[in-house]
């Protein structure tokens, strides 16, 4: 999913911070240390589901099986020599939904206007 740092980075760095705080001007880097235990709380909650509907997409289009990591680099590798069309609304599709998931875990706050598309454009 977020390709870094990963949830055990984020756990042992913020917890490595928060034991050294040592004075009322860490004010700032609370609110990271807090923003990285959220970033991680939602991954746990949110990206097994996620990631299971991203796999069935890669797997639809590719016509193949495999775990993400594995189906997103096929499909990365398949959309830089052009064997998948990059404009193919299927494809948009996937991209947009695992974009607009990947930014409730990482930046819930975040709006954009894709997550106002009701249909894909052609």
């Amino acid at each position: 999913m977020i390709e870094g740092p990963r949830k055990d980075e984020l756990l042992e760095a913020t917890l490595a911070w928060l034991e050294g705080a040592q004075t009322s001007a860490d004010g700032f880097h609370r609110k990271v240390a807090a923003n990285a235990l959220g970033i991680v709380s939602r991954e746990l909650a949110q990206w097994p589901d996620a990631e299971a509907a991203a796999v069935a997409r890669m797997q639809a289009i590719l016509g193949h099986e495999g775990d993400y990591a594995t189906l997103n680099t096929a499909l990365a590798e398949a959309l830089r020599d052009g064997s998948v069309n990059g404009g193919d609304a299927a494809v948009f599709e996937h991209l947009r939904r695992t974009t607009l998931d990947t930014l409730a875990i990482d930046q819930p706050r975040y709006r954009h206007e894709l997550t106002e598309l009701k249909e894909v454009q052609p």
